[in-house]
């Protein structure tokens, strides 16, 4: 049955690590008492283990997560980066552009240069009236034509004859 109480258990350990001579027959079990020995000792070290090792848990598990990025990804947040520094410049950049709004500080100067642009464009409806004036010369041409609805109508007049001469032939051949 093997059933022993603590204190046995404690003379058994004492007797096989205290003696330095034990009988033959009992020299194999002085090998299994040391290793048991020897286990306790591991055993009471053990609460310091245990309690490193519950350290090192509680601190991996109240540790930030690492996010493992491959290079993918980070070559995609480069670029969306990037993009957004030169979009961000680009607009800063414009706003800060004063737009040419062709204005003048100067009255006297916007007064010449409007002056200026009413020349031109006096000059430009002149000579584009210079190139009008020949369509005059088309209506003097077409009055002319208006002669032709006059043979237009004698046109028509000779195709009726022309109608009544084949009527008369074709009566004359029944």
């Amino acid at each position: 049955r093997a059933e022993t109480s603590l204190g046995e258990e404690q003379n058994l350990r004492e007797y096989f690590s205290g003696q330095s001579e034990i009988p033959v027959e009992l020299e194999p079990y002085r090998a299994t008492f040391r290793y048991f020995d020897s286990m306790h000792r591991i055993a009471v070290q053990k609460p310091e283990l245990e309690r490193k090792l519950e350290e090192l848990i509680d601190r991996e598990q109240n540790s930030k997560p690492v996010i493992m990025l491959n290079r993918k990804a980070i070559r995609w947040i480069s670029v969306a980066a990037l993009v957004i520094l030169i979009s961000t410049t680009v607009l800063i950049v414009n706003k800060n552009r004063k737009p040419d709004l062709g204005t003048f500080d100067d009255p006297e100067m916007a007064y010449q240069e409007a002056q200026r642009t009413l020349l031109y464009i006096s000059q430009t409806l002149n000579h584009s009236t210079k190139e009008l004036s020949n369509i005059s010369k088309i209506n003097s041409g077409v009055e002319n034509l208006k002669n032709l609805d006059k043979l237009n109508s004698g046109m028509d007049k000779l195709k009726l004859i022309s109608k009544l001469n084949e009527t008369a032939t074709n009566e004359n051949k029944y």
